[in-house]
């Protein structure tokens, strides 16, 4: 039996580190909405003890405006505050 190797090809990995304006349970619906449009987002988080309600996306690929226009297409204002590569080296 020959058992060709299998070439692996690492998943590029970026996590976006936005700022939105998440003021009610509303706002915060909008952006699972959003975020649940997204197929390469794996995982994503919201810290509502900042006050900043920073919203923390890891992607394979980097989405941070695209995901600032669907925000703002519900009405939620944001911003990218920064773009992790998967060496977790900023990018922007």
């Amino acid at each position: 039996i020959h058992l060709s190797p299998q070439l692996v090809v690492p998943m590029s990995r970026y996590v976006i580190i936005l700022s939105p304006v998440i003021n009610t349970p509303i706002d915060l619906r909008h952006v699972f909405e959003v975020i649940d449009t997204f197929s390469d987002i794996s995982e994503w988080s919201v810290d509502l003890d900042d006050c900043d309600k920073i919203l923390r996306v890891v992607c394979s690929e980097d989405i941070g405006q695209e995901l600032v226009k669907s925000l703002a297409r519900l009405g939620i204002s944001s911003s990218v505050l920064e773009v992790f590569d998967e060496n977790g080296i900023s990018i922007i």
